[in-house]
């Protein structure tokens, strides 16, 4: 976790010579956080430079250096962004629209959660009607029974009593639940809408005998059900509503069963997962069979022309699809898909599409839906935002969504939102989404958060780009929001707010460019700007288009804001593209000598920020690295630098580059190696080979930097830091022993190399590092004599 650091004020020598100090090391200065800033104005327009006589124009003085960006923007970007899934298929996605084939449907939910239900006829005083018994016949070929749960046996101690079992399992929550209903001829089902419970419910009134089946109003109170109640009859109550307004209490369930014994009848009450039910009896939670088992029971009764259902699932596109929890009905809908595959009706690519298509159809039945509120709409948006981060975070920041969303559909009232709402677990049920417990990365180390993800990871990404393309009249609330994101003190809403945008620039490139990463990059604050980097980086990470051509342009436009917002950029992503990216930032060093004094005074630093983008840049490309190479790129492109510092503005930028390489290490606060050293002990030592060139280049940087008079400082310094880690690490000594004789080509190198050593202290005595000194004898072969220290 890294916080912007108060920057030197222009003209004034930064701390650790003109370098300003080497990057990501542990000596470096942690500047406190800068107070609070002023609203951006309005853009200027390309090619014109801040007025130098206004006192507000650059009132930034933060800045952050390129490692400690990077690493923020792939710590707290959510996964899906950073992976390949967001780039398949789908409509919204990127590839063709993929219907549905028909088939039998099962369970509550239809693919977007429309429940299935039973037209009772047109007398509007009825309120009960029949379920035709072939449709449960046609529902029982295809019905699996749950498991056996490993705490059911605890959970109901008669359940077992006087139990037949069929074809489930004893202890199952389907056994369970019939074993209450044959007692007391009434059983309470409890569970989401989307895992099958209202069929179980119609297995369970199959399974007691009953020859006829009828659905009763859920609208009807407790009181009321005992008289609705046929002879003879399984009865179901779908969805029936329980609050603490309206609980379901004991007198109802024992009225209920005394009629019931009276009638011969049985009734299941299917409730939801958080019910209000008094009494000792309870209610049955229900769990349904895990997804390859419903595919197979549903797959048992098709034609497969040949193919064995287990080969089927064994598919990569099937089990895929099959990587999480889905509504029962969806799953259904999937085994008809795999039965067509199986036929030769749909092709594999097809198949794997399903996954994308069920997003879709998810996505618009919550936003079609009037059962979901405003308030709902906007935590199903900010979830899609912040997918995998903590859940008081998502719901803080979706009450300030609900806030721009509501001034645009009722701009006269103020923004009223309910303290204590629908509950958390309710909240995330309905978003088909999983609590769980993670530790969470802060700036004073991990601590343990309760997060919440989609359970589906496509639903975030395709939630995002329905909201920007398919309902146009929320954007200004989305910007807004956005733009009050990217301002925020903490780096994973800042980053957040960037990875939103970098989804909807994948779908809808010039609209966010315009609404949102443009204006971003141009405004002075520096959490605006790396809210426009992030932006880029990360929509180059999903698949959008022209990214470097953009970066390219920006990086050398007589606007220094959007230079600014170009540099930074190739820091996140350039490794993406090293070659273009460091052929890109030596152009704009080369353009450093074209411009004006009053155009270098709008960002006098800008030679430095490029060199920390190239370091960065650069040490992320040697991360991609096997056991013998430090990444082709790597080995390609330093030593291409060699030629570089023979003179001019090329030069400059290339000992910087080296100078801020040196700082980056493996581990946290600038402990562990140095990413550039363990990037030298990798290279394979052969002369002649990839390796031998690289370890050759880096040395000849190194002494280049050594010898020049205005880095040598900041070189040195690097290198003290480079030994006490070695002290710590025994292959960071090996490496180092290795480097150091390789720098140490003439005298004066040798002199200043050991005057280095002889006096580096630990601040506990005055006795030199005994890794320094063990270093100091790698200098001199054993036969040469050492020359006399230093004075």
């Amino acid at each position: 976790m890294n916080a912007p650091h108060e920057h030197p004020a222009p003209g004034a020598e930064p701390a650790g010579g003109p370098m300003g100090g080497p990057v990501g090391g542990p000596d470096r200065a942690q500047g406190a956080p800068a107070g609070p800033e002023a609203p951006a104005e309005p853009d200027p327009g390309p090619g014109h430079a801040p007025d130098p006589d206004d006192p507000h124009a650059e009132a930034d003085t933060e800045f952050e250096y390129a490692w400690d960006s990077r690493q923020d923007l792939y710590r707290h970007s959510p996964a899906i962004v950073l992976g390949r899934a967001a780039q398949l298929g789908g409509s919204l996605v990127g590839g063709d629209q993929h219907g549905v084939s028909g088939g039998q449907v099962t369970g509550d939910v239809i693919l977007g959660g429309s429940k299935v239900e039973y037209h009772l006829g047109g007398d509007g005083e009825e309120r009960s009607g029949e379920i035709p018994v072939a449709e449960v016949e046609t529902l029982a070929g295809h019905f699996v029974f749950p498991p056996h749960a490993e705490d059911a046996a605890s959970a109901d101690p008669a359940s077992h009593a006087d139990a037949t079992c069929g074809e489930w399992e004893p202890g199952s929550p389907f056994d369970l639940a019939l074993t209450r209903l044959r007692l007391r001829r009434v059983t309470v089902l409890s569970g989401p809408a989307t895992t099958g419970r209202q069929a179980a419910a119609l297995m369970l009134l199959r399974a007691v005998g009953s020859t006829g089946y009828r659905a009763l109003d859920p609208a009807l109170s407790p009181g009321r059900l005992a008289g609705e109640l046929r002879e003879r009859c399984g009865h179901l109550v779908a969805d029936f509503p329980t609050t603490a307004e309206r609980p379901l209490r004991e007198h109802h369930l024992r009225a209920l069963s005394e009629r019931l014994h009276t009638l011969d009848g049985h009734l299941v009450i299917v409730v939801g997962p958080h019910p209000v039910v008094h009494g000792d009896d309870g209610h049955v939670p229900w769990r349904p069979p895990e997804p390859a088992a419903l595919i197979r029971g549903h797959l048992r009764h098709k034609d497969l022309a040949g193919h064995h259902a287990d080969d089927l699932l064994a598919l990569p596109e099937v089990r895929s699809v099959l990587g999480h929890r889905r509504p029962v009905a969806e799953l259904a809908r999937f085994a008809d898909r795999i039965a067509d595959h199986a036929r030769g009706a749909l092709s594999l690519a097809e198949l794997a599409g399903f996954g994308h298509y069920a997003a879709e159809q998810q996505v618009r039945e919550w936003f079609d839906s009037t059962e979901h509120s405003l308030h709902d709409k906007a935590f199903l948006i900010a979830l899609a935002t912040f997918d995998e981060a903590p859940y008081p975070l998502t719901a803080e920041l979706s009450d300030v969504l609900f806030g721009f969303l509501q001034h645009i559909e009722n701009p006269g009232e103020p923004t009223r939102i309910p303290v204590f709402g629908t509950s958390s677990a309710q909240r995330v049920e309905h978003a088909r989404a999983d609590r769980y417990q993670e530790a969470e990365e802060t700036e004073w180390g991990p601590v343990l958060q309760t997060k919440v993800q989609f359970r589906d990871p496509l639903t975030a990404i395709t939630l995002l780009r329905e909201v920007w393309t398919g309902h146009p009249s929320a954007r200004p609330a989305l910007v807004a929001w956005l733009r009050r994101l990217a301002d925020d003190p903490r780096p994973v809403v800042r980053t957040r707010a960037a990875s939103t945008a970098a989804v909807l620039a994948r779908t809808d490139l010039p609209s966010t460019m315009a609404l949102l990463i443009r204006p971003w990059a141009v405004e002075r604050r520096l959490r605006a700007r790396l809210a426009a980097a992030n932006a880029l980086a990360l929509a180059h990470h999903l698949g959008a288009p022209h990214v470097p051509r953009i970066l390219r342009g920006w990086c050398t436009t007589p606007d220094h804001r959007l230079r600014r917002a170009a540099v930074r950029t190739y820091a996140l992503i350039g490794d993406a593209f090293p070659r273009e990216a460091v052929e890109a930032l030596l152009e704009a060093a080369r353009a450093l000598d074209g411009r004006s004094a009053q155009a270098r005074r709008s960002w006098p630093d800008e030679l430095d920020e490029l060199a920390q983008s190239a370091a960065t840049l650069l040490l992320a490309a040697g991360q991609d690295a096997g056991a013998c190479a430090a990444g082709a790129a790597a080995a390609e492109l330093w030593p291409a630098l060699v030629p570089l510092t023979r003179g001019g503005t090329a030069r400059d930028l290339v000992l910087r580059t080296v100078v801020h390489a040196c700082g980056p290490t493996d581990g946290a606060d600038g402990t562990g190696r140095p990413l550039l050293l363990d990037l030298f002990a990798r290279a394979e030592a052969a002369a002649g080979t990839p390796g031998g060139l690289l370890r050759q280049s880096l040395a000849a940087l190194w002494r280049s930097v050594l010898n020049d008079p205005v880095c040598s400082g900041s070189g040195l310094e690097a290198m003290r830091r480079w030994v006490r880690a070695a002290g710590r690490d025994p292959d960071a000594e090996r490496a180092l022993a290795e480097l150091l004789p390789l720098l140490a080509v003439s005298v004066e190198d040798a002199k200043r190399l050991t005057y280095l050593l002889e006096n580096l202290r630990d601040g506990a005595g005055p006795e030199p590092l005994a890794v320094a000194l063990r270093l100091r004898g790698t200098l001199f072969p054993p036969t040469a004599p050492a020359p006399c220290p230093v004075p």
